[in-house]
């Protein structure tokens, strides 16, 4: 079930960058918003804590996505024909918007030795504050006041994980059974969907104060969502009874790293060059763009094998 919750997250992934701004970021993303919550997550629930070779897991983890990372920032950097921008692109992770992630991910694994003493700790419940109060100090407050961010605040909180913390974060304590609770599926989803509501309501409101980025998963209302939808996959991995059992998403599952480092680069060829591409309605141009990016790193990992595969990020 894993792989397929990962298939479901790079699908949001996809259909996040092919919608369009406005009304679409209001009333779609919503629905879509817990994509990055949902691998993170995943990446929190499935370390473990009690290690006792911290630099085996650091090497692992970050070794795998970092040879990537520089890897498709070239390839990207190249593609955008600003060869004097690598550099640049390398440090701050600018190439494209998904290499954000990586970085964030990254501090994450930095951090996991820290978070878990934080967790097995008696100030546990400090976690859950990292984020919300990081979005509310630093977003919420400029953009009502209708200032602009301090710049060197604003270098700060581009490239950093605060905004993300609530979900690593879950993902670990629950993972690491550090919290044990039970819950109800049928309830957790009727909570779910009216935490849509309220993510579609705030969303509004910031487009009405010209935000054009209102559909974005950093919010309060999409924490609250997200959370939610995670708690939902939490319930779902612990009973088998609710095991779906579908190739198609388990194969998306296994490819969903390959597909988020490649699909703006099909993106970006699909537009530039498939004339009929930028005449399709949405979200058909999602699934364009999912499953030509699936068969690029089928196919690539045909070519290379497993092992190289991997270090090329395609799966």
């Amino acid at each position: 079930m894993v792989q397929v919750f990962r298939a479901l997250a790079i699908i949001a992934v996809v259909m996040i960058h092919t919608s369009s701004e406005g009304y679409a970021q209001v009333f779609v993303r919503p629905f879509i918003n817990y994509a990055v919550a949902t691998f993170l997550f995943l990446s929190g629930y499935l370390t473990i804590i009690e290690t006792t070779n911290w630099s085996l897991f650091y090497k692992r983890r970050i070794i795998r996505v970092a040879i990537p990372y520089i890897i498709w920032t070239v390839l990207y950097t190249i593609v955008s024909r600003q060869p004097e921008k690598l550099l640049t692109n390398l440090i701050t992770a600018k190439a494209i918007v998904p290499m954000y992630y990586i970085f964030v991910y990254i501090q994450f694994v930095l951090l996991t030795p820290f978070l878990g003493k934080l967790a097995k700790s008696k100030y546990l419940f400090l976690g859950w504050l990292v984020a919300p109060i990081s979005v509310i100090v630093i977003k919420y407050y400029w953009l009502l006041t209708g200032q602009s961010l301090n710049p060197y605040v604003n270098i700060i909180w581009t490239d950093s994980c605060l905004g993300w913390f609530t979900f690593y974060y879950l993902g670990l304590v629950i993972g690491n059974r550090f919290i044990v609770k039970h819950y109800s599926l049928k309830v957790l989803i009727l909570l779910y969907l009216a935490s849509i509501v309220i993510q579609i309501t705030e969303g509004y409101g910031f487009l009405l104060l010209g935000d054009v980025n209102c559909g974005s998963q950093i919010k309060l209302s999409c924490y609250l969502s997200s959370t939610l939808f995670l708690l939902i996959v939490y319930t779902i991995l612990q009973h088998k009874q609710y095991e779906l059992k579908n190739s198609f998403l388990r194969i998306v599952g296994d490819y969903s790293f390959g597909i988020y480092l490649s699909h703006i680069m099909v993106m970006t060829f699909l537009s530039n060059y498939v004339i009929l591409y930028s005449n399709l309605p949405y979200p058909i141009t999602s699934v364009c763009v999912l499953l030509l990016s699936l068969f690029f790193c089928l196919i690539g990992n045909k070519i290379c094998g497993l092992q190289m595969s991997r270090w090329l990020g395609l799966r």
